[in-house]
């Protein structure tokens, strides 16, 4: 069976980045974000199309800070064990202003 190459759809960059994250109480970790959407580990799977609260951790400066997210389940695949899982940001995590500073 022929297999059509996948789309590339994203509209933003990714960045790679484990951090701790937290959607609806289960804990879990980034694969990678971008300013519209998070991709991460999860050991519990998610409902596709749900709106669901996520909680990045991050450590800046030697402090901790906590980012509350909303969006909504894009993608959900089996992954050994868990899950990964794709969330769209409902509002961006940083402007174009912000990726140029940080890097």
């Amino acid at each position: 069976m022929k297999q059509t190459p996948r789309t590339d759809q994203r509209a933003a960059d990714r960045f790679g980045v484990a951090l701790p994250i937290t959607m609806e109480g289960e804990e879990g970790a980034t694969h990678d974000l971008s300013a519209g959407g998070i991709l991460f580990e999860s050991p519990s799977d998610a409902v596709l199309g749900e709106q669901v609260t996520v909680q990045l951790q991050y450590r800046r400066h030697g402090i901790d800070h906590q980012l509350d997210c909303k969006g909504r389940v894009v993608r959900v695949e089996r992954c050994g064990d868990g899950y990964n899982i794709a969330v769209q940001l409902n509002q961006p995590l940083f402007g174009e202003t912000e990726v140029a500073r940080a890097g």
